[in-house]
């Protein structure tokens, strides 16, 4: 019930243009790691595997909001751990390039179709219309978040193979949130 009133509160945020975004010198490795260490119990419980992979080496410093950052991988794992059968896995990985932080979670779940993969982050979309596990709004903060971030974020996946979720944020991130993109416009008829 917290996290459901949560989203809603972020929706409101966003059709206000007033979803916070503050991003702040962290460790991009630290965000993936708490993700999945706070979601390995109920990966186990559902019989997921649940692995980090994050370059090695030293720590990576980059400007993001951790906690924003931190929800995006939240919405992300937990919809792969309820999509992927006992057995299957997700892995949620993180690399630095020159000029992007990228970030995947992947799993081994029933996939999604073409058809779906462009409306996937619309607001109370869900691919099963009489899914109760959620009310479709953990994909559409999660696009606004990283938007607000100046990145990108998309799907690739195929019935029966799977999904891997990617976001990017910009390495040199001095920009103002840019959350207007967002805006789903007139009021949506299903509310």
């Amino acid at each position: 019930m917290n996290r459901l009133i949560g989203d809603l509160v972020d929706v409101a945020s966003i059709e206000a243009g007033a979803l916070t975004v503050t991003p702040q010198l962290g460790d991009p490795k630290q965000v993936v790691t708490e993700a999945v260490d706070t979601f390995q119990a109920q990966a186990s419980a559902s019989g997921v595997s649940l692995v980090a992979e994050t370059p090695p080496g030293p720590s990576t410093v980059a400007e993001l909001d951790h906690a924003r950052i931190l929800q995006v991988l939240a919405n992300l794992v937990g919809n792969a751990i309820k999509f992927t059968p006992s057995g299957g896995s997700v892995v949620v990985r993180f690399e630095r390039t020159e000029q992007e932080l990228r970030f995947a979670v992947r799993d081994t779940g029933r996939g999604i179709s073409a058809d779906q993969l462009e409306s996937i982050f619309e607001r109370f979309h869900q691919i099963e219309k009489r899914d109760g596990r959620g009310v479709g709004l953990g994909l559409y903060i999660s696009k606004c978040i990283v938007q607000g971030h100046g990145g990108r974020i998309w799907v690739e996946s195929r019935p029966g193979e799977g999904s891997s979720f990617w976001f990017t944020l910009p390495v040199a991130n001095a920009r103002a949130p840019r959350l207007e993109s967002c805006a789903p416009g007139p009021p949506d008829s299903r509310v």
